[in-house]
């Protein structure tokens, strides 16, 4: 059974609201991991508060076999993401998280609260929507800055299970683009990035431990359905994504063997969402995603993600 967690309303990754939207629809695409907090329509600011619930439900070792986890692995997680225009076609954004992990908790429960990983966006539109057009789409050039101000796995832990790790503990970059394109009753979204995780070392003298996370690439293909044009949304989204997998060394160790099979992180998010617009300026969403139905995984886990989503929109 998964945990229902209580919170203003909810994300990110994601997940969460990525878009918001005009005032004839309702919202726009959900939340990619792939992408940043960006304004999509013609508002000046807004404001985006969530919780999300994910259940580690299964494993894939490095040649795609399945297992179950050896422990029940919980984390929820309470984002608050904010965007504002710095001129027409120029936005910012934050996105920060507090993250609560339980590892085990039907038996020997292990708990902690701590921050969670920090992003800084910046966009710019570059296919602005001045006019309407049957078949031109809305499109966006962004980059993201990715702070470790969570706690990583290769960090020392006070928890004996490691329920005291909230991030991934890497400085990173990501650029890509998104192109969105919104009909009557229907709404679809194409994203692409590719990003950089700096080299990090852990530790201190003859414990310290070198990790290089290097590359990764995401894309997504989302599509959406409002009836009547009305306040209700239902999204569908397909977001597969592809890292290479992290080498460790230590300072008298070799490189850490990478297994067998690719040296590669796999998954692939298969999303489904449900939104409605509470008059012009307000969407309440709820969101469901699931990694073990689509695409192909290796070297990670599977997880399975209920997210509620709160966000407010302050017009120019």
């Amino acid at each position: 059974m998964w945990l229902l967690l209580k919170s203003l309303s909810s994300v990110i990754l994601i997940f969460a609201a990525l878009h918001s939207v005009d005032a004839w629809s309702a919202a726009c695409c959900a939340r990619s991991a792939a992408a940043p907090f960006l304004i999509l329509t013609d508002d000046e600011a807004q404001l985006s508060f969530g919780v999300s619930a994910v259940d580690a439900v299964a494993h894939v070792d490095p040649e795609g076999y399945l297992s179950s986890p050896a422990g029940r692995d919980f984390t929820s997680q309470f984002r608050a993401d904010g965007a504002v225009l710095v001129s027409d076609r120029w936005q910012l954004g934050i996105s920060a998280a507090l993250v609560g992990r339980s590892i085990n908790p039907s038996t020997n429960p292990d708990f902690n609260l701590g921050m969670g990983d920090t992003r800084l966006s910046f966009g710019y539109e570059v296919l602005p929507s001045w006019s309407y057009s049957v078949w031109r789409p809305q499109g966006f050039l962004f980059a993201v800055v990715s702070l470790p101000t969570g706690k990583s796995k290769y960090e020392k832990s006070d928890h004996l299970a490691g329920a005291d790790v909230t991030g991934l503990g890497f400085y990173s970059a990501a650029l890509g683009g998104i192109l969105l394109k919104r009909w009557k009753n229907f709404d679809a979204f194409v994203i692409g990035e590719f990003h950089y995780s700096l080299p990090r070392t852990f530790g201190v003298g003859a414990n310290s431990l070198a990790v290089t996370p290097g590359f990764g690439v995401s894309t997504g293909l989302g599509l959406g359905w409002s009836p009547n044009a009305g306040a209700f949304r239902l999204g569908f989204r397909l977001q597969p994504r592809v890292d290479q997998l992290p080498q460790e060394r230590g300072v008298l160790s070799a490189p850490s063997p990478s297994g067998v099979g690719p040296h590669l992180i796999a998954n692939c998010d298969t999303g489904f969402d449900l939104s409605y617009m509470l008059g012009s300026s307000q969407t309440l969403m709820v969101s469901y995603t699931d990694q073990t139905l689509l695409g192909h995984a290796v070297n990670t886990n599977l997880n399975r993600v209920i997210a509620f989503n709160f966000q407010h929109r302050w017009d120019r």
